[in-house]
């Protein structure tokens, strides 16, 4: 905080920017990894940020807050030296003598905005660099007091109630880039002529081999639908055995398989399955199947147990046609859910705490792109991103779901992927990218990626190098 206390008009105009962060467990407070006023580690800083937010820590320029961080003041000031781990609680005009000016486009997570005269707060990482989008953790004031990851865009003429203009961006002099994490593949599953395929994408933009999973985790029949979903290193695949019943099995980090499950055995029963999907919700695995035209969700958890299927439209409400088509995302703490029903797409958000929102319809909010034939989604950062296929797949459109609810239009790719009819789409975010796959009726799968500044790479055929048969469908992932 400055110097003297913000004036009472100043606290009546400051403007709260949406939060867009997940529903958050509380935790215990940040271990230090780092030394009082040492090198610190850009996730260690957003972590300890993240500890204030979970305790419910107030605001109140008079108080300190004691826990295993430290002692430090209750306003924006006293959170910013908390999270950079400084021996003392400075002031938004001494923060600046701890740390270097650099440009707004060079904030990376763990620096700070600081208006000296007034505020600062802490910047937490880009989710779209390229329009302006960012979060970013704060203590605002009495009546917002520690609350992020928060929305905002650097565009905004206002941030936390102030011009942006009045900002400068710091970077503390002790802070430091984490050792890079192993970056994730794309892993791809194919149904060869009625077989499961697995292959992966090198980080060089080449394909290894494909293997038949059967070799390793056992027969399940003639297989119809796919999917599969990363956790935590490991390759979850969900598929349509050729009795009917859905099973899953893993590919772990180390390249060995698990032997295929009856999810059914475990979850219930269902008939006429027609599609699964599967994404990751962290150490989890959300699972969607089509049966009989309505939508059904599971959870198989960390543990292995699974819960029962359960009707999607007793919480969402009935759709006007029978359910397609469908696809997940895990995005900001919450499974987003798009379908196909009588060839418009619906969306709704399951929760944290289990509940549902009621369908809403993707064509009304972002542009009708015709007769839909499929969906695929896919969470980066904050936002959703969207991918459908519609006239009988000889089109292809993309679109987003933003933080804020809002959505992106509809946007045909044809510009960027060229003219292709596809039988089916799968999408997921690998390494921060959208990066997707469509089956082709000439028999080849096309693989492209929307770049994080939202450029595309033309969409490629992938070397399907021992995939034997026609190409039925595909899913990808990303996974160690």
């Amino acid at each position: 905080m400055s110097r003297t206390k913000r004036t009472l008009a100043s606290l009546a105009s400051l403007t709260v920017l949406a939060a867009a962060g997940a529903a958050v467990t509380l935790a215990a407070p940040a271990q230090a990894a780092s030394s009082v006023g040492g090198t610190i580690t850009r996730s260690e800083v957003i972590a300890r940020a993240q500890s204030w937010v979970d305790q419910g820590v107030p605001y109140n320029q008079s108080a300190n807050h004691t826990d295993s961080n430290g002692t430090y003041r209750e306003d924006c000031s006293g959170y910013v030296s908390m999270a950079w781990h400084l021996s003392s609680s400075l002031t938004t005009w001494t923060l600046p003598n701890v740390s270097t000016k650099i440009s707004f486009s060079q904030l990376k997570p763990g620096d700070a905005m600081d208006y000296t005269d007034a505020h600062t707060f802490l910047f937490a990482g880009w989710t779209n660099q390229s329009t302006g989008a960012f979060t970013y953790y704060a203590e605002s004031n009495s009546h917002n007091p520690t609350h992020g990851p928060t929305s905002a865009n650097i565009n905004n003429s206002s941030l936390e109630g102030w011009p942006t203009g009045y900002y400068d961006a710091l970077r503390y002099d002790n802070i430091v880039d984490d050792a890079a994490a192993p970056a994730w593949k794309s892993q791809v599953v194919v149904n060869g002529g009625g077989a499961i395929f697995h292959g992966l994408r090198n980080a060089d933009g080449t394909w290894s081999g494909f293997g038949n999973i059967a070799s390793q985790a056992g027969d399940i029949g003639n297989v119809g639908s796919i999917a599969d979903a990363g956790v935590n290193g490991d390759t979850h695949v969900v598929a349509v055995g050729g009795n009917g019943h859905i099973f899953h099995t893993i590919r772990r980090a180390n390249g060995t398989w698990g032997a295929f499950g009856d999810v059914n055995a475990a979850a219930g029963a269902l008939s006429s399955v027609t599609k699964v999907s599967a994404v990751s919700t962290g150490t989890e695995v959300s699972v969607l199947a089509v049966a009989d035209g309505k939508l059904n969700h599971s959870v198989r958890h960390a543990d292995g147990t699974w819960t029962a299927f359960a009707d999607v439209s007793g919480e969402a409400g009935a759709l006007p046609a029978p359910v397609t088509s469908a696809a997940e995302a895990w995005v900001n703490g919450q499974l987003q859910v798009a379908v196909v029903a009588g060839g418009r797409v619906y969306h709704s958000v399951r929760s944290s705490g289990g509940t549902w929102t009621p369908w809403g319809d993707v064509y009304t909010a972002a542009g009708d792109a015709g007769t839909a034939t499929d969906v695929a989604v896919a969470g980066t950062g904050s936002d959703m991103q969207i991918i459908v296929t519609s006239n009988g797949g000889a089109k292809q459109f993309h679109g987003a779901r933003l933080a804020n609810g809002t959505w992106m239009p509809l946007t045909d790719l044809t510009s960027v992927l060229g003219s292709f009819t596809s039988t089916g789409v799968s999408a997921a975010a690998v390494n921060g990218e959208l990066q997707a796959t469509f089956v082709t009726t000439d028999n080849r799968i096309l693989h492209t990626i929307r770049r994080v500044n939202a450029t595309w790479t033309g969409a490629g055929a992938i070397n399907l190098n021992g995939v034997t048969g026609n190409h039925y469908a595909a899913s990808i992932t990303g996974s160690l």
